[in-house]
């Protein structure tokens, strides 16, 4: 559950002394964690990362992080949780810059909604790489949240650096697409591609781009009429939410508010509650 063992000092170290201590405590607490030449021993485990997170540890503080979130079973401490993210996403932890960009997004306490803490963690990560941080900024750029500059130009180029990846985020950033070039924001009309990448977006498991699809098949527009494929997507589109239910509509069952709770980061459309609205 804790982090993979370090192979170099951890970032964040403040000198050679404290990063060769913190290597040197977390390496033991990992030992202690996993039972490796000594009987395991969780307490002694954390005593020894809160020592590595002290001395400058960035993947010990992640890790602490990860406990007082209540993912070993053993701690929830929100507080806690939140200040050891906070303190490994600034030892440069690119996941934990990550999650606290989404903490930041979504709130969840003790940290309010914070679009423009948001955006910049956000921004931060998806220049080191984070793919999930890519996809979200292009919702930034669409929708112009936390100081980020509105333009739909700004915003294809963001989806387009992940359409194409193996990041489950991959499928809104297909379907974003999709929809810029049917109403041409950010880029010129072009049905054609519009409807390809709806395409993908489906295929990837895209719940509005199934639902889009179908209704495409079932009235024949960008595609030739097929009611056959329009059953096929419409039904698709509701595995996720109701899988008993046949019917051709597109209410949600008793499902579909904690499904599209999961959707929520990634739906452009519907900008989170509280913080600083566009």
């Amino acid at each position: 559950m804790m982090a993979a063992a370090l192979v170099a000092a951890p970032a964040g170290a403040t000198s050679r002394s404290d990063a060769r201590a913190a290597a040197a405590a977390w390496a033991e607490g990992q030992r202690l964690q996993r039972g490796e030449g000594v009987a395991p021993d969780p307490q002694r485990a954390l005593a020894r990362f809160e020592d590595a997170s002290r001395l400058g540890s960035a993947d010990a503080a992640y890790a602490l992080s990860r406990h007082y979130r209540g993912l070993t079973g053993l701690a929830n401490d929100p507080q806690r949780a939140r200040e050891q993210l906070q303190r490994a996403a600034e030892r440069q932890h690119l996941q934990a810059q990550v999650e606290l960009a989404f903490l930041h997004l979504n709130g969840m306490p003790p940290v309010p909604r914070d679009l423009d803490a948001a955006y910049r963690w956000f921004s931060v990560a998806a220049r080191r790489g984070s793919v999930a941080a890519a996809c979200q900024l292009g919702d930034f750029h669409q929708q112009g949240w936390g100081g980020a500059t509105r333009s739909a130009t700004l915003a294809v180029g963001w989806w387009r650096r992940t359409a194409d990846s193996a990041d489950a985020c991959a499928a809104h950033s297909q379907f974003a697409l999709y929809r810029a070039y049917l109403t041409g924001e950010g880029v010129p009309r072009h049905g054609a591609r519009a409807m390809a990448w709806l395409e993908k977006a489906a295929e990837s498991g895209d719940v509005r781009a199934q639902r889009a699809l179908g209704r495409a098949y079932e009235r024949g527009e960008g595609v030739p009429r097929d009611a056959g494929l329009a059953r096929h997507w419409l039904r698709k589109s509701r595995e996720g939410v109701a899988p008993h239910d046949d019917h051709e509509h597109d209410l949600p069952s008793f499902a579909g508010p904690l499904l599209f709770q999961k959707l929520a980061p990634f739906q452009p459309d519907r900008p989170p509650e509280g913080g600083n609205r566009p």
